[in-house]
């Protein structure tokens, strides 16, 4: 499988025929192979997850499929467009596409495509504010930790997981509770806002020495990266 990281929470995975692009914002997109089928999914409105001008694409490329998360209102190309709320589960193209509720906007997509399970997280994460109440950030624990477990113990090629330097302290909370909880062979973060160094210090915390064989150091734009799964 052939990843390609675009920009914040932007992927592209190329999967034999297929190309699954995750929440584009920005970025230039990689060549793809004529014959490639796209299918580009939105986990939420927020602007650094979806931009309307992915429907140009179409223009493009013949073969090419919206899966977008109901809470977008924007319509796009008549019969290319598939909306999804949380916890649904669609069959498209042959591909089992299963989300989970965000704890922000939207979903979070858990994708069966051949013999591979693709997850992207979307916004759901464990999202721990220092400013915000003890309520509030009980309520972000239960409702993280309750969709995870909907999927626990899941097998999972490739997952795309927040890794926001802006919780401080509580940076890799949601990213090791979900490599904790879900068999992951290979892990990508996101949501850095440009801070690669993120990518680091995770490697080099204590916490993630079960796993941090199994984590991706994203350090750029465009930067490509070739998996097993």
């Amino acid at each position: 499988m052939k990843i390609t990281y675009l920009c914040h929470s932007g992927y592209a995975a190329e999967v034999d025929d297929r190309v699954l692009i995750f929440d584009y914002y920005e970025g230039t997109l990689p060549e793809f192979a004529e014959t490639a089928k796209l299918y580009v999914f939105a986990s939420h409105v927020h602007p650094d997850h979806f931009q309307k001008h992915i429907f140009e694409w179409e223009r493009d490329f013949r073969e090419i499929h919206y899966i977008l998360s109901d809470d977008i209102e924007v319509k796009g190309p008549e019969g290319r467009c598939t909306y999804i709320g949380p916890r649904k589960e669609i069959s498209l193209d042959g591909m089992k596409i299963r989300t989970l509720r965000s704890t922000d906007e939207g979903v979070a997509f858990l994708v069966h495509v051949g013999e591979r399970t693709i997850y992207h997280a979307g916004d759901l994460n464990w999202w721990h504010w220092e400013e915000e109440s003890d309520e509030y950030n009980e309520m972000m624990r239960r409702g993280f930790q309750y969709e995870i477990g909907r999927i626990e113990g899941e097998s999972i090629d490739v997952a795309f997981l927040p890794l926001d330097p802006r919780q401080e302290e509580q940076y890799a909370w949601g990213f090791d509770y979900f490599m904790r909880h879900t068999r992951t062979g290979c892990a990508f973060p996101m949501h850095l806002w440009g801070k690669y160094e993120t990518c680091d210090r995770l490697a080099a915390d204590s916490i993630s020495e079960p796993y941090r064989d199994r984590v991706m150091r994203v350090r750029n734009q465009q930067q490509v990266f070739e998996t097993d799964g």
